[in-house]
């Protein structure tokens, strides 16, 4: 049996569902234990299908821990974008996944998928040559450094830091927010519109609608009330915030609800 088959993998998906097939903010981060490579090439596939609707200010991302080593694959200009730092000659690029599979499963290595700097032709001079493999070289350290720093600041920073500055309410005033907001929300009634379920006791479902009002996609999570300068808030189970303008209205993403009338 070969290491592809055999080997298991954890990944962490940003801002992807939990198939990658969409992308999105509402999604978060979400975690996947023990994935084939099987799985993870369908989800790789899905990934780089779902990759041109990657835009800013969106940055989706699979991290993925293998027995090999850990690596991102990053949707990123329409396409997936690679980068490894499993041993001392880590590189970027943009593999294919079959590329990014054999990387990860250690059946091929970063040299083998072409990740290196494109050769100077036979005609180039020693010194243009050793230029530009070192200003690779120079550029590759830049990018690895950068993903291991954000790596570690991303993992050591307090739960919010992208968010205002806020305070979780106690229960009874919890509560009591929970069952003012509680109900049901619409960005509109168009394809693509989206609304938010409110229920008292916190929990949430979010739809974005397809056509004749069915439903696109759903995700489900909860939220817990707050304290925003003054103004009551929903802080998300995903680490995000929806903001209470008025008992009719709320702002989540930028985009504005406003409660439905059954």
């Amino acid at each position: 049996m070969s290491t592809t088959q055999a080997a298991l993998y954890d990944l962490t998906l940003t801002q992807l569902s939990p198939d990658a097939k969409s992308v999105g903010i509402e999604h978060g981060t979400f975690d996947r234990h023990g994935v084939s490579s099987k799985d993870l090439r369908t989800l790789l596939l899905a990934a780089a299908a779902v990759a041109p609707k990657a835009t800013y200010p969106l940055s989706p991302e699979i991290r993925i821990t293998a027995p090999t080593g850990r690596y991102v694959v990053q949707l990123k200009e329409g396409r997936l974008q690679f980068v490894s730092w499993a041993s001392a000659k880590s590189r970027g690029g943009n593999p294919t996944v079959d590329q990014i599979l054999g990387i990860v499963s250690g059946e091929m290595t970063e040299g083998d998928a072409a990740f290196e700097a494109p050769s100077e032709s036979a005609t180039g001079d020693s010194t243009s040559s050793g230029f530009g493999r070192y200003s690779f070289i120079a550029l590759m350290v830049i990018v690895i450094v950068g993903v291991n720093g954000f790596t570690f600041w991303n993992a050591k920073r307090p739960p919010g830091n992208f968010l205002p500055s806020y305070t979780l309410l106690q229960k009874e005033p919890g509560d009591r927010v929970l069952a003012t907001v509680s109900g049901d929300y619409e960005t509109g009634r168009e394809p693509g519109d989206r609304r938010l379920q409110i229920g008292r006791d916190g929990n949430v479902v979010w739809i974005k609608f397809g056509a004749n009002r069915s439903i696109k996609q759903q995700n489900n999570f909860t939220v817990k009330a707050t304290d925003i300068a003054g103004k009551a808030g929903l802080l998300t189970s995903t680490n995000g915030m929806i903001n209470i303008k008025d008992p009719s209205t709320l702002v989540y993403f930028g985009d504005t609800y406003v409660r439905t009338v059954k």
